[in-house]
């Protein structure tokens, strides 16, 4: 028997901004008030940017959603989501939307987003993932700090003089 585990639903606090931003968007986008009552609506997608109650829902989320990611699409251990994904801002940036993309996906009425998730969202992320890591120890379960940090900070003491 196969041990398949469903997608896990967002938080009803982020499903709840999710169906107003998507009953929003349905609306005439030519109409004045479309444009300004989605600009004032916060994105789960970008959780930095949320409330603090939002974002946390949004990373608690995320968090359940790399597990499945995990348990679901890892078949080796490199390429699994390291457990310190939060402490890597280019992946932590793409999380959120991969799992609104799968969400969108869960809940339409046919197969084509799923199809384009598992083509196009998943493995591009993936990749990036494994790219952008390189062979840090965090591929292994040990976090390493970002090693470009110390010439990111000279680059900013530059801009700043």
């Amino acid at each position: 028997m196969v041990n398949l585990l469903p997608f896990p639903p967002p938080p009803m606090l982020v499903q709840g901004s999710l169906e107003l931003l998507w009953d929003i968007s349905r609306r005439d986008p030519r109409h004045p008030a479309t444009a300004d009552a989605l600009a004032g609506l916060e994105r789960p997608w970008e959780p930095a940017a949320c409330t603090s109650e939002l974002g946390a829902a949004v990373w608690s989320w995320c968090d359940d959603v790399i597990a499945w990611v995990n348990h679901e699409f890892a078949w080796r251990p490199a390429h699994m989501v390291p457990a310190c994904w939060r402490q890597h801002p280019h992946i932590a940036r793409e999380v959120p939307v991969l799992a609104v993309l799968r969400w969108q996906a869960e809940i339409a009425p046919g197969p084509e987003l799923v199809e384009e998730w598992h083509r196009y969202a998943l493995p591009t992320f993936s990749d990036r993932m494994a790219d952008r890591l390189g062979e840090s120890t965090c591929r292994t379960g040990r976090h390493q700090d970002w090693p470009a940090q110390s010439r990111y900070a000279s680059f900013v003491e530059d801009l700043a003089r």
